[in-house]
């Protein structure tokens, strides 16, 4: 995380191994489960976490990906994610549409405010 976030080494101080090229979709792979296991040691019940992200329409696969396995993570309670977006931006093949839908086939618990 440190290499995405140099900021985080105050805090966490500095790597202490070389990081390994690796190929870019394990590269990906990496991060997501790093991240993952970040948010999982940030959040407890005395502090939750909310994350509210705005123009979703906008967002990449891989941001999406990134926030998809935040949301289907089962071992933490204490994470909200609200997001919002223009529907009238999107279509049904659009990026952000697809990530929905499969969010639904697992049966992620959304609620879906329409103004």
């Amino acid at each position: 995380l440190t290499e995405a976030f140099p900021s985080l080494c105050k805090i966490v101080g500095e790597p202490t191994t070389v990081t390994t090229e690796v190929h870019f979709m394990a590269a990906q792979n990496r991060f997501e489960f790093i991240f993952q296991v970040f948010v999982r040691a940030i959040t407890t019940s005395a502090h939750p976490l909310v994350l509210f992200l705005d123009d979703l329409q906008w967002a990449d696969e891989l941001s999406l990906r990134l926030i998809s396995t935040l949301v289907t993570d089962t071992e933490n309670s204490y994470f909200l994610f609200i997001g919002s977006y223009r529907d009238n931006e999107v279509g049904a093949s659009d990026p952000l549409v697809v990530q929905l839908r499969e969010l639904e086939t697992k049966k992620v618990l959304t609620t879906n405010i329409s103004v």
